[in-house]
């Protein structure tokens, strides 16, 4: 069937409408069986059916590949029920339906109804985070606190220094500004406990972003930047770093470096003795494990029962190995100097606080460096259980000693985005 499907899409490419046309036959009973079970009414779900075949011939010069039409076609019919249900005001139905949809155990089951979930949450994301941008920051850091981490607005208060009643009052002009917004608030919110729904199927999936900036022990500034990560039932993974360039600085800070050399820093739950191996950031390899609990001093705090994470990390490339320190003040490393650059390859340890977060870092090199960072100081919004919980407004501040510099180095992380 495959194969018949890459002949049709190629001859409706070469401009053969009746090869479309069988397209349409094949697969018309399945996207309006889709469309039915997601919209609930039959004849909605007719209308849909047309308007997927039509978007599908608009755009079938961009499917890649020709052997999945089938799961990209349904793609496209969810997101034309999504459309629908914007259309006629985002309520509990659309989690409802869609839950349903991907319980069922039918014909179009499994790939497809991952298919169909995967682009209904990304849809519902990216609605929310649009409510979300029109928010000031001090409404947008309560709203998904309250929301989306489930925190009462006595913990938020805590937290942020400021009284129930300002937490309240924040909450509540929040929900005016988003009413006010036209039709992308006004349907959502007139019962806000949508949003409180729809936040329910965001968390299968959710996006943080850290900003980081780096000064020297005198305050001088020297590296600013951020890094992304991604959250699932799963996995914790970090999806991508970048910097602004300074006159001097390290491209790659040593708490980062500590959490970034392997995307996955772990698989949810987290047990003693699990192990996984991946490929790493500048093509390593590393076999993590978590190994057991440690007691942790560092200037933060003390921390009894710490989370020892170690991964071995091999086979980095000759060529990248010493090459991520590459320049101080415009000058590159010697190779064999004191300031040679830290080998990739090495043993790296990090140490997870329940509640907190990452609290030490330490990365001993293959070149024999040995580079270690420690939690400074902190603040974290709330209680849970969660050995790296990235909570929207956390703030961290590590210390560590710069190679290039010579100095000690303080770094701020700052979780602006966690939804």
């Amino acid at each position: 069937m495959r194969n018949d499907d890459v002949a049709l899409v190629r001859d409706t490419l070469a401009g053969d409408e009746k090869a479309f046309a069988t397209l349409v036959e094949k697969y018309r009973k399945q996207v309006h069986a889709l469309a039915w079970r997601t919209i609930g009414d039959f004849h909605i779900a007719q209308d849909i059916t047309q308007e997927t075949f039509l978007k599908a011939h608009q755009k079938l010069s961009a499917l890649k590949d020709p052997q999945r039409f089938s799961g990209w076609l349904n793609a496209i019919a969810t997101r034309r029920c999504l459309a629908w249900f914007r259309e006629r005001r985002l309520n509990v139905q659309l989690s409802e339906n869609i839950s349903s949809t991907t319980r069922r155990n039918d014909p179009y089951s499994g790939y497809l109804a991952g298919e169909q979930a995967e682009e209904a949450s990304q849809e519902l994301r990216e609605i929310v985070k649009k409510w979300l941008a029109k928010l000031p920051e001090n409404e947008r850091t309560v709203i998904t606190l309250h929301y989306f981490d489930g925190m009462l607005c006595e913990e938020i208060a805590a937290f942020l220094g400021v009284t129930t009643n300002t937490i309240k009052s924040r909450l509540n002009r929040a929900r005016n500004r988003l009413k006010k917004n036209g039709s992308l608030g006004q349907s959502a919110f007139d019962d806000f406990q949508t949003f409180a729904t729809l936040s329910e199927a965001v968390k299968t999936k959710r996006k943080i972003r850290v900003c980081i900036s780096a000064a020297t022990e005198n305050g001088e500034q020297f590296r600013k930047g951020g890094a992304s990560l991604i959250k699932t039932d799963t996995l914790l993974a970090v999806s991508s770093c970048g910097w602004e360039e300074h006159d001097k600085g390290e491209p790659v800070t040593m708490p980062l470096l500590g959490t970034t050399v392997t995307p996955y820093l772990f698989r949810f739950p987290p047990v003693v003795g699990d192990t996984w191996t991946q490929e790493g950031f500048w093509h390593s390899h590393a076999k993590t494990t978590l190994e057991g609990y440690e007691h942790v001093e560092v200037s933060a705090g003390v921390f009894p029962t710490c989370l020892k994470h170690r991964s071995v990390i091999i086979d980095t490339p000759p060529h990248l190995q010493n090459n991520l320190l590459t320049t101080s003040n415009g000058k590159p490393y010697g190779q064999g100097s004191k300031e040679e650059s830290p080998f990739v390859n090495g043993v790296r340890y990090l140490w997870f606080a329940k509640g907190i977060g990452l609290v030490k870092t330490l990365y001993e090199h293959a070149n024999g460096l040995t580079t270690e960072a420690e939690l400074f100081e902190y603040r974290v919004p709330g209680k849970t259980e969660e050995y790296h919980p990235l909570q929207i407004g956390s703030i961290y501040t590590y210390k560590y000693h710069s190679v290039s510099l010579g100095e000690t180095v303080f770094e701020n992380w700052c979780v602006t985005e966690n939804f």
